[in-house]
């Protein structure tokens, strides 16, 4: 019968199984223990993909992605 397995919080009731009932909500996964990145790493991590790709559009080829590497780059770049 639907909705016999579903979450207790789940609005609709009309999944047959738990496992459909929790892909309907679409969690995504979290971190717990401090096993994973925090939002500043994942930010900073970001802007650095960023700053690489942007400093590959410009035509510098950086050593890596940090920001040292690429703002050695542009450093580089402007001294000739």
């Amino acid at each position: 019968m639907a909705g016999e397995h579903c979450s207790a919080s789940c609005i609709t009731k009309d999944h047959e199984s738990w496992g459909a009932c929790v892909r309907a909500k679409a969690l995504g996964a979290i971190w717990l223990g401090g096993g994973g990145p925090s939002f500043g790493e994942v930010k900073k991590f970001s802007r650095e993909n960023q700053a690489y790709r942007d400093a590959i559009k410009d035509g510098l080829k950086p050593q890596s992605v940090s920001f040292g590497s690429v703002n050695r780059a542009y450093d580089a770049a402007s001294r000739g």
